[in-house]
């Protein structure tokens, strides 16, 4: 049987709290929710927001549009529905307020897309290999970030940097799997395929870039997004996943390195797939790719590259424009750098260009 750790047992770093979780899926999210209430329920009122401004639905109704994802669910991945039902336990909420939670691609960003400039790059010899992006989101939803030490049952151990009360976002296993996202601002949707969030833990239960990669073509993605995977072998790819097949982006011939923006760009998209992007996507796209041209990774210089402000407000490093509204309020809220041969993860929070304090997270 699992500890169960209270809000009393809780790590925090910079004003940031790290969950420790093991055994079931349910005793997992049981943890989870038991140890950062507050800030889970932070994250409800932010989304609550959110879902208003981006998909018109106040909060009963988002939690209505999440249940009809459910029936899939409980078929297809009963572990992490489960664990979900812990965390909501945990906190003493609903469930469908942690359903739709976990949700938020599915409910939000098939009207939206966020702004996250992602890169991966391994040496030629892959020796050394890296995956790195910018979070940039709205301002508030730096108030409900959190770490996360997970170790499920029969499962490689997770280190993540993610959102209170969601599955998974960016982190790297045991394994030496490493995912990080972007989103796509795409309407095509499948209710019985996997939302992003549950995407991305699958990744990360994963052994192999070879098996998350199985895994995302058999299940296939309930919308649109990009994943950035990459283990330790040095196989590394941006994934665009649609809910009509992926389209992986490998590094070009000669090269070792390739990256992402918030736009489809693989010349193998899936016929009926548009997405509906931001200009300022194609200008950071070009941006990293120019940084990172001809250059051997590391993780001051990947830093460097995702600390850069030309084109500002709108540039890899983001600031809000001024008079924003709504999504477009956005910034880089987190940096995180994966070095997934060391199997070590280092996050910052605020815009790398101001140099802020960074945590590493090791396996």
């Amino acid at each position: 049987m699992a500890v169960n750790h209270g809000p009393e047992d809780v790590t925090w770093w910079n004003g940031v709290p790290e969950v420790v979780a093991t055994g079931s899926p349910f005793e997992i999210g049981f943890a989870h929710g038991r140890q950062i209430p507050q800030r889970i329920a932070q994250c409800m009122k932010n989304y609550e927001k959110l879902f208003l401004e981006t998909a018109g639905a106040d909060w009963s109704e988002s939690k209505a549009r999440a249940a009809t994802y459910l029936p899939a669910l409980e078929q297809n991945e009963p572990d992490l529905v489960e664990e979900m039902r812990g965390i909501a336990a945990g906190a003493g909420v609903d469930f469908l307020d942690i359903l739709a939670l976990n949700l938020r691609s599915e409910i939000s960003l098939t009207n939206y897309s966020d702004g996250c400039t992602s890169i991966t790059t391994a040496t030629p010899d892959a020796s050394q290999v890296y995956l790195a992006q910018n979070w940039d989101w709205v301002g508030e939803a730096g108030t409900s970030t959190a770490f996360f030490d997970i170790l499920k049952t029969g499962k490689p151990r997770v280190r993540m940097m993610g959102e209170a009360g969601i599955v998974a976002k960016f982190g790297i296993n045991e394994a030496g799997v490493a995912v990080c996202m972007n989103a796509i601002r795409c309407g095509t949707v499948s209710k019985s395929q996997l939302p992003v969030h549950l995407a991305m833990r699958r990744v990360l239960e994963s052994s192999s870039f070879d098996e998350a990669f199985e895994m995302l073509t058999k299940k296939g993605l309930a919308s649109c997004v990009n994943l950035m995977i990459a283990d330790r072998s040095g196989k590394i790819a941006a994934i665009e996943c649609t809910p009509r097949g992926l389209a992986p982006i490998f590094p070009e011939p000669g090269t070792y390195t390739t990256f992402h923006t918030n736009h489809l760009w693989s010349p193998d998209i899936p016929q009926g797939i548009r997405d509906h992007p931001s200009k300022n996507s194609f200008t950071r796209l070009e941006r990293i790719k120019a940084l990172s041209e001809g250059e051997v990774g590391s993780v001051a210089k990947i830093r460097s590259w995702l600390s850069d402000e030309e084109g500002t407000p709108v540039s890899i490093c983001r600031s809000t424009p001024p008079g924003a509204r709504g999504i477009e309020r956005m910034e880089t809220l987190s940096t995180i750098i994966i070095d997934v041969t060391a199997l070590e993860a280092t996050v910052s929070f605020g815009k790398p260009s101001l140099s802020p304090p960074v945590r590493t997270l090791s396996l």
